[in-house]
């Protein structure tokens, strides 16, 4: 999620002005990896706590006039005439906009309410329950952050302790949480986490102190031509989850302390916008793909790429399917038990998109298999905050530290825009894809990962019923028949084949020469062209979707969404949009063919398949016009072109 970080150095340890501003924009640099919507920073001297934040990058803020402008205020007395006990502290925040526009200033971190200066990483997913449940406070912007200091500095004005109050915030929230504060009136540095992620280093002399989101940021800056001076070699440490710590700035002693992480009864999101009117046209349209011959064994129409039925209206895809056959648990246990650590340290990295696979695979492994994972998240830009406030439940629970990858989040959905309009010019059912081709670097990170952790086990939650074959018929390429497979394993025939195909349709639509080429590039090369030699957890364990959901619904309050029952792609904030176009024209979408996989798996009749198709291929409005509004396409013209395409049944 957003990157975090500190610095407090002492007249003692000897730092000279250059020194300090390179440590702190390597700092911004390397968090901002976690994201690049906004920044900020305050400076905590003897006199004063300064604050400067801007919805720009950390880096670009770092160029700004204002920013060194701040700094000066905040940094020069103290390089001037340093005494004996003076000490200059920063806070810094790079930020993933999760709750409360950028462009608004009270949005953004560091957040300066009462007496509290604070940065927060993380998201509190019962800030409106908090807000209402305390009505002696008002909220004063829409960041979540807010809440947090609002209820520390009601609790010290009763009389607790700033170790206290924090732990009393601690124990009201819910979500996935970390956060360093300052507090005017005191002469310290406060730190806590909920799921571990911070990570933190003293100098070798005990003259200073830094901390940061992520262990590898420490590293790069213990180590190499990063190195703050004075932090050489000195070993990283970590803020476990339920944890806090306080930073004397004058001796820089440095204390820790627990609290009690219970978490609060997250708020029930209340029904927004009602679905936008269907018009009769639609009515005619879902008519027409309910008269469209399906297979007598499965669901897949017609309209399905490639398929033929046999005498007894059995389709190809049953007949060349192979059943999914789980691995013995036992391998696992052994395989695990390899990589299992002591508890504390994490042994494990789990790919986290935040959908209900990967929330219950994470589940799965601390509470069944005893393992000690960190997640890992890339944000596109079409990561929903559903998705992201369901993974503040599964982290802040289960106490488990989150890494955020950050892509350049305007730059992303400018690539997106560029192509979604390419397409309406042009619409072809092959190039849907195109759409989703921004989030395929999850996998290069993934790998990335693995060597900045230094953890070697990585571990995807994907299953195999969600094979869609369908993407690639529209390409005008057959489906394989030899099971599943993991798209780095493709042949070069089948690559080249699939180059051909894109490259046949871009220069059919030269609206497709754009500025998205590089990034659909590495897309193309991490997806395909990277081992993606992971452990698949549900290739050894039951998947079982009543299951999942009860466990996640009923165990950690997953959130759903409120335009769908379906509790599948909600956080995905392309899927409403690409299974509407696949719907309204080929009669089908994602939908069919994964419940065709769990009738095929024995796991639903024929009958509550179709049941659950038929509500799950609803046009999920309120979710389509939010993606067109995040990049940026008038929503009403792609209804009506996507409305005027030819159908591939009988309309």
């Amino acid at each position: 999620m957003c990157g975090i970080f500190g610095l407090v150095t002492s007249s003692r340890q000897g730092l000279d002005r250059a020194a300090w501003d390179r440590a702190i924009r390597n700092l911004f640099i390397l968090s901002q990896s976690r994201g690049k919507e906004a920044a900020g920073i305050a400076i905590a001297n003897a006199d004063e706590i300064v604050v400067h934040k801007d919805s720009v990058s950390a880096e670009a803020m770092l160029k700004t006039a204002d920013y060194k402008t701040a700094v000066s205020r905040g940094a020069d007395g103290f390089f001037a005439a340093p005494g004996d006990k003076s000490a200059l502290s920063v806070v810094g925040h790079a930020r993933l906009v999760t709750n409360g526009l950028q462009g608004i200033d009270a949005n953004n971190q560091p957040v300066w309410r009462d007496d509290i200066v604070i940065v927060h990483n993380g998201i509190v997913t019962n800030w409106a329950e908090l807000w209402a449940e305390n009505p002696d406070i008002k909220p004063r912007a829409e960041v979540d952050t807010e809440v947090i200091a609002a209820l520390m500095h009601k609790y010290t004005v009763e009389g607790d302790t700033t170790q206290k109050a924090m732990s009393r915030a601690f124990d009201d929230i819910y979500g996935e949480t970390s956060i360093a504060f300052f507090q005017r009136g005191t002469n310290e540095l406060m730190i806590g986490t909920n799921t571990g992620s911070v990570h933190y280093c003293i100098s070798a002399k005990g003259d200073a102190f830094f901390f940061a989101s992520e262990k590898w940021i420490c590293q790069k800056l213990t180590s190499g031509d990063k190195t703050i001076p004075g932090f050489a070699g000195v070993p990283v440490h970590q803020l476990t989850a339920g944890n806090g710590m306080s930073i004397d700035l004058s001796s820089i002693e440095v204390k820790t302390f627990g609290f009690d992480s219970a978490l609060a009864t997250p708020q029930i999101s209340p029904m927004l916008a009602t679905q936008r009117n269907i018009e009769e046209k639609s009515y005619r349209l879902r008519h027409a793909q309910a008269t469209m011959q399906r297979c007598s064994k499965c669901l897949l129409p017609e309209t399905m790429p490639y398929i033929a039925y046999d005498a007894d209206g059995v389709c190809n895809y049953c007949h060349t399917y192979e059943p999914w056959e789980k691995k013995p648990e036992s391998e696992i246990e052994e395989y695990l038990a390899r990589f299992r650590g002591d508890g504390k340290s994490p042994d494990c990295v789990v790919a986290f998109s935040g959908g209900r696979d990967s929330s219950y695979g994470l589940h799965l492994l601390k509470e069944k298999f005893g393992m000690q994972p960190i997640t890992f998240s890339y944000d596109w830009g079409m990561v929903t905050d559903l998705a992201r406030r369901n993974q503040a439940r599964m982290c802040g629970k289960l106490g488990i530290e989150h890494i955020w990858i950050s892509a350049n989040i305007k730059e992303k959905r400018a690539n997106i825009r560029a192509n979604v309009l390419a397409w309406l010019r042009k619409p072809d059912l092959g190039i849907i894809p195109l759409f989703m081709a921004g989030d395929k670097q999850f996998f290069w990170y993934a790998n990335e990962l693995i060597k900045q952790t230094g953890i070697p086990l990585m571990v995807f939650c994907t299953n195999r019923l969600e094979k869609t074959d369908f993407k690639l018929g529209f390409l005008d390429m057959p489906p394989q028949v030899d099971g599943f497979n993991q798209p780095s394993t493709f042949g070069m025939g089948r690559k080249a084949q699939m180059l051909m195909q894109y490259g046949k349709r871009y220069l059919s639509n030269p609206r497709y020469i754009n500025r998205s080429i590089p990034d659909t590039a590495w897309a193309f090369l991490s997806y395909y062209g990277i081992n993606q030699d992971h452990l698949y957890l549900f290739d050894y364990v039951d998947w079982d979707e009543d299951v999942i959901d009860d466990v996640l619904i009923n165990g950690y309050d997953w959130e759903l969404a409120d335009d769908t029952e379906c509790t599948w792609r909600i956080g995905d904030g392309t899927a409403a949009f690409y299974n509407y176009i696949y719907t309204t024209v080929a009669g089908f979408s994602e939908h069919d063919t994964f419940r065709s996989n769990q009738i095929r798996e024995g796991q639903l009749t024929r009958d509550r398949a179709m049941e659950l198709v038929e509500r799950d291929n609803q046009p999920r409005w309120k979710s389509i016009r939010e993606y067109t509004q995040l990049i940026n396409i008038d929503f009403d013209e792609a209804i009506r072109v996507i409305d005027r395409i030819p159908k591939l049944y009988g309309a």
